[in-house]
């Protein structure tokens, strides 16, 4: 499963994370942008690390889960 991960910085130093499912595929980096312009620009969300203030980074993560044996 792809997730789509965008980490940006709040006004008290800290991060926050937004995860998107299954993004569309190929990622558009200049909608990324876009969308977290959006978020920081509208303040839309609020942390226990204050407001959203700036990008920090996107990427998008591949994870595969393999079932081991324990029996």
């Amino acid at each position: 499963m792809k997730t789509l991960e965008m980490t940006f910085v709040t006004s008290d130093g800290g991060t926050m994370r937004i995860a998107v499912s299954n993004p569309k595929s190929p990622v558009d980096p200049a909608q990324v942008i876009a969308f977290m312009d959006l978020v920081i620009a509208r303040q839309i969300f609020t942390t226990m690390t204050g407001k959203v203030i700036g990008k920090k980074s996107a990427r998008i993560v591949d994870q595969t889960a393999t079932l081991v044996s324990v029996t």
